[in-house]
């Protein structure tokens, strides 16, 4: 493993980004180069969370182990998150792609990045995003962790059917009461009018249900269907590796079977026993009532191994 020392640096799109490159510390004039592209809510370029307070540094994690491969990583605060530009609720779905797409030109200006081989890595919903922001940017390859080949609408079934399952099981008062408060007839009602309202909304934001809700954030997502990203995907010509655990409950790891099923030789998905949403072990029953609690209990774990073993061995074939 190589030794890395960081640099921190700007882009401005409409909004000025603000992140970290790690660089691997060899003789090497030029690197391939990773942008690690985060999920959805208020982690900041380490991974960490104020509410509710998680301090993991995954993302921070993940991009020291890339670098000691031999990659430049590339972590950023995403409009509005940590040092960096925006506001939060009026930041839609594209402004996020847009970013995504200077972080890939910052990349290729810089001196010791090889333009031909930058990388995006996109999580839960930085696959969305990286899978957009390709087509209008060369980029060498992609990594699409916990949320490939699916928009944002059918996670927020499947997190919603996952609920309904755990409720059923629930024993005493507490599971008899949630059994007549939430009916399956009730979530997909309400996912409903959550999907009508958001897609028949104008402007950046809307009451909904007495909150202030980004509403074009929503309406951009559910522009894009799922088959429409794996559309997207099937007409990439360069290499991908999608994965996701079986124990995530925030994307469903059946969905890689759309990757295998493109037929693509240098498309490849991997299912990984025991990880969840977060790339951490976990053995226990899928939970999303009780999530925040477990996410809370790993946070300072490390990284699944067998995900390192995985980004390791395909990344090091395919690229360096």
């Amino acid at each position: 493993m190589l030794s890395i020392y960081e640099e921190n640096f700007s882009v401005a799109t409409d909004v000025t980004l603000r992140g970290t490159l790690a660089i691997p510390e060899s003789s090497e004039e030029k690197y391939p180069a990773i942008v690690i592209i985060n999920g959805s809510g208020g982690a900041d370029r380490d991974g960490n969370m104020k509410k509710p307070a998680i301090e993991s540094n995954l993302y921070k994690d993940l991009a020291h182990y890339l670098t000691q491969l031999g990659f430049i990583s590339l972590r950023y605060d995403k409009r509005s998150v940590g040092e960096s530009d925006g506001d939060p609720i009026k930041s839609g779905m594209m402004d996020l792609v847009k970013d995504v797409r200077g972080m890939v030109q910052f990349l290729k200006a810089h001196p010791k990045v090889d333009p031909t081989k930058i990388i995006l890595l996109g999580h839960s919903e930085g696959c969305i995003l990286a899978t957009i922001a390709q087509q209008e940017v060369h980029v060498g390859g992609m990594v699409l962790i916990a949320g490939a080949a699916s928009s944002l609408k059918e996670p927020m079934i499947y997190q919603n059917l996952i609920i309904l399952d755990e409720i059923q099981k629930l024993k005493g008062l507490k599971g008899m009461m949630l059994r007549l408060l939430l009916t399956e007839e009730k979530l997909r009602k309400q996912l409903d009018d959550l999907f009508q309202k958001m897609t028949m909304s104008e402007g950046d934001t809307i009451r909904y249900k007495l909150k202030k809700t980004p509403a074009r954030w929503f309406r951009e997502h559910f522009a894009y269907s799922s088959e429409e990203i794996v559309e997207i995907l099937g007409e990439c010509e360069y290499p991908i590796l999608a994965i996701t655990g079986d124990k995530d409950v925030q994307a469903d790891y059946n969905d890689l079977n759309r990757i295998n099923q493109l037929e693509k030789p240098n498309a490849k998905a991997v299912v990984i026993k025991n990880m969840d949403h977060m790339l951490k072990e976990f053995k226990g029953e899928k939970t999303v009532l009780n999530l925040m609690k477990q996410y809370k209990q790993e946070a300072k774990d490390p990284i699944h191994s067998q995900l390192k073993i995985e980004l390791g061995n395909w990344l090091t074939e395919q690229y360096l």
